[in-house]
């Protein structure tokens, strides 16, 4: 446990040893080179070296180090210096230079910046978001250079459209302003001596104890993609998590799940030559003040030192993602601080290689790797060793299918492609079980219609859906291929408001999972991806479950769609209005029309009906601006009251504010004990001028 232990808490190895070889001054590389080999003949990894002030030290050679594989020294075979090359412009220069850039090839300009948001996150809070968005913002806006490239990915959900890497400072302003906290559908909860208790982001909106650290998969799912797009660059590369914490440990202190996951992700992530900079979001904030909840007196005691152990536990995970893959480890009320500090790291690298034991790859064990420096005074950042297997037994294998579009799915794409708006959730029927159900809005702007032989006008479309679980693997998944057909006035329609493709996929297990899509224009070429975070609730456990919330205009009748199951014939439908539910863009003074379903909601001994009561939230920018009471849902009549399908309006004031709301659903059964009797599901629309 003591090995584990310094292998989770050390990121800086800094001792004093006698030399052993001499070399001359390294050779400076140009960042094309590979980085992290990991081979049965070679190993070789990036390494910085800084003086007490941070400042770079770039006239080492092989003597000044020493490389202790399992605590053995090694022989350097090779060492390098690769330098990169310094921005020309000052900050003070920014200002004065055009913001909008035109975009570039990746690794033909400067900076490569990743930013992860955990918005998905169950610790996540409203006052961690808007820390997180201020970060983004004082960095496009102070820091970021007319060069660099910039992406911003959310755990929560994301598009290509918005997922990609940019110079445009007013694209990145834009997508920051959108980070927000959200309420949480996920099984967000905790238990302190057998009482209910809600977790450090959700006061207890899911009833149930979380199902293999679902809370996880999400941050862990995200992670691995974002990786596996930036592997297939040269050089290092850098990315910043902005989070709440990933727990590593249960109530025993043992390690969970999460630290397995979160040991598989940084073996890749170093031999994608990638580094992570973790940024604690629960830094300064109080998470007792943080977290909306409603606690009894009895309750607050409990509730703060259970609030105290969960942020350190989540802490504990930030620690080992940043030193286990060369990265640092920030945390205080100045996140931007932080972000330039990592920055100011990346001047450049060493590279040192060695040859491995003949035994290092027989088994499947951690090897760790510790730096020696020889010259006193110095600091070291780096990789903190690898699993016993060789690059080429990791490399991922090819689909059978259409690679390029499975490829979309798999790691980010390098430039925006189709802008698509995916709405998914969980759905059950008693004959085919359970499935998620997603609707794709497809920018109309962005389709290209051609001239159709028999008259008219054509698209064709290639569609390919799946679901992953935490280590990106496929578990269920379609292709499809769609063309339709139109008159010119159709055409014109569909290019104001753009198509909507609705389809059903089965998912044979309970689970959480992350819900990705991929659609490739056959007509230009384009391709663009969207995902979203699942939870597939095991119904046979009997809890109360909420899903299938959507929102629409209801018409002057009072009646509004629902969206409904579809067949490969009908999945492609026009959008009539930017209100639809796959769009949800409504004005003011508008009555909205919400749908959902509850399941294994139970039964009055009595009555034979349920009792359940209803509450409606209403928030703008992760802030809640209208708190419902819980109120009794009058049910009609239902084929079967283990699904129940419910209806609702709320009407939009002719002096709501234009932006970014949420609309929060929370379903309560009086007839089970509070553990498993609260479920509840968000959406969120915009309203327009």
């Amino acid at each position: 446990m003591k090995n584990i232990l310094l292998s989770v808490f050390v990121a800086l190895f800094i001792f004093s040893v006698n030399a052993s070889a001499q070399t001359p001054t390294p050779p400076v590389l140009q960042p094309e080179d590979d980085v992290v080999k990991i081979t049965s003949e070679l190993v070789q990894l990036d390494i910085i070296v800084t003086d007490k002030e941070g400042n770079q030290i770039t006239d080492l050679t092989a003597k000044d180090f020493e490389i202790r594989q399992d605590g053995k020294p090694q022989i350097i075979t090779n060492l390098s210096y690769v330098g990169l090359a310094s921005p020309d412009l000052k900050k003070d220069q920014l200002d004065k230079i055009n913001t909008k850039s035109p975009r570039k090839a990746l690794r033909e300009s400067g900076r490569i910046v990743t930013f992860l948001v955990d918005d998905g996150n169950c610790l996540a809070t409203q006052f961690s978001m808007l820390d997180a968005r201020k970060a983004l913002e004082n960095f496009v806006s102070s820091e970021m250079l007319p060069n660099d490239l910039v992406a911003v990915y959310q755990t929560r959900s994301g598009s290509s459209a918005m997922q990609h890497y940019t110079s445009d400072k007013s694209q990145l302003l834009r997508i920051a302003a959108k980070i927000r906290w959200y309420p949480s559908s996920l099984s967000c909860v905790v238990y302190s001596s057998g009482d209910f208790i809600p977790s450090l982001g959700q006061q207890g909106r899911t009833g149930g104890e979380p199902e293999n650290d679902s809370q996880l998969f999400g941050t862990f799912g995200l992670m691995r993609y974002v990786v596996r797009g930036l592997e297939r660059l040269p050089g290092r590369k850098i990315i910043f998590l902005l989070s709440n914490g990933i727990p590593v440990r249960d109530r025993s202190g043992s390690f969970n799940s999460g630290f397995d996951g979160l040991r598989d992700i940084t073996d890749i992530a170093n031999r994608a030559a990638v580094s992570f900079h973790t940024i604690n979001l629960s830094g300064t904030n109080d998470a007792f003040v943080g977290a909306d909840r409603n606690v009894s007196a009895g309750n607050v005691g409990r509730l703060r030192e259970e609030l105290d152990r969960e942020s350190r536990n989540a802490r504990d995970g930030l620690y080992y993602l940043a030193g286990e893959t060369g990265g640092e480890f920030y945390q205080g009320a100045n996140f931007l601080s932080g972000i330039q500090k990592a920055l100011s790291l990346e001047k450049g690298y060493y590279l040192v290689a060695y040859e491995p034991d003949k035994d290092t790859f027989k088994s499947k064990k951690f090897n760790k790797i510790e730096v020696v420096m020889k010259r006193p005074g110095l600091r070291v950042i780096s990789r903190a060793g690898f699993m016993g297997t060789t690059d080429e037994s990791v490399k991922l294998s090819k689909r059978t299918g259409d690679s390029e579009l499975y490829e979309a799915i798999a790691a980010p794409l390098p430039r925006a492609g189709l802008n698509l708006q995916l709405t998914a959730f969980f759905g059950n029927s008693l004959a085919e079980g359970n499935f998620v159900r997603s609707m794709i809005h497809l920018k109309g702007s962005d389709i290209s219609f051609v001239d159709d032989l028999g008259g008219g006008r054509k698209a064709v479309f290639d569609v390919v859906a799946v679901t992953l679980n935490e280590k990106n693997e496929v578990v269920d998944e379609f292709t499809r291929s769609h063309t339709i057909k139109i008159d010119t006035a159709t055409a014109t329609l569909i290019t104001q408001n753009g198509l909507i493709y609705t389809t059903d996929i089965k998912v044979k297990k309970a689970g959480t999972y992350n819900f990705r899509v991929a659609v490739r224009d056959v007509s230009n070429g384009m391709i663009g991806t969207a995902g979203r975070l699942i939870d597939i609730p095991d119904l046979k456990k009997g809890r109360i479950s909420v899903s299938g919330l959507s929102l629409t205009r209801t018409e002057p009748d009072g009646s509004f769609a629902v969206p409904a199951a579809t067949n490969a014939n009908n999945a492609i439908s026009l959008a009539t209005s930017q209100a639809a539910p796959a769009i949800r863009r409504f004005t003011r003074d508008t009555i909205l029309g919400y749908a959902y379903t509850v399941y294994n909601a139970q039964p009055d001994k009595t009555t034979g009906q349920p009792k359940l009561l209803l509450q409606v939230n209403l928030y703008r920018d992760g802030k809640i601006i209208a708190e419902g009471k819980p109120k009794p849902i009058e049910l009609k009549p239902q084929t079967a009251w283990s699904q129940i399908s419910e209806r609702g309006s709320i009407r939009l004031s002719s002096g709501v504010a234009p932006g970014d709301y949420t609309l929060e659903i929370i379903v309560t059964d009086q007839m089970v004990s509070e553990k498993k009797a609260i479920s509840s599901q968000s959406l969120d629309f915009e309203v327009i001028e």
